[in-house]
């Protein structure tokens, strides 16, 4: 009889350690999901630069993203000026870019007070 009492007194250890477990999986989750992410750039080996919010499970990813392109100044055709592009006004408008981990040079964040983030605040206010 008192093996029996010992034998249930041992498992509900483990039962609570498992629930903790879960419980904490899912608060880390949650959080997970509300807290923002800052945006990153992201350079890649063919020169392209992205501007997003940088996910690395279950791949890795750009959300909200923007594309750094080089235009000629209407005024001064002979001047490049380099304008960022929202993915989602391209032509096949991701949701999401998954991008290729070997393919990626460097990965930053983008200073709060930059240009970049005015630009992306600033378009994210017209939306």
């Amino acid at each position: 009889m008192a093996e029996k009492k010992n034998k249930k007194l041992g498992t509900l250890p483990t039962v609570l350690l498992i629930l903790l477990a879960v419980v904490l999986l899912f608060a880390g989750a949650y959080i997970w999901k509300i807290t923002p992410r800052p945006y990153s750039a992201v350079v890649l080996t063919n020169g392209d630069i992205y501007f997003g919010q940088v996910s690395y499970f279950p791949k890795f990813s750009l959300t909200n993203a923007y594309i750094l392109q080089i235009a000629s100044d209407p005024n001064n055709p002979e001047q490049a000026v380099p304008q960022i592009v929202p993915t989602d006004l391209l032509l096949w408008a991701p949701e999401k870019l998954v991008l290729n981990r070997d393919q990626v040079l460097s990965i930053s964040e983008v200073g709060e007070d930059s240009q970049v983030m005015e630009l992306i605040r600033s378009r994210s206010a017209v939306q």
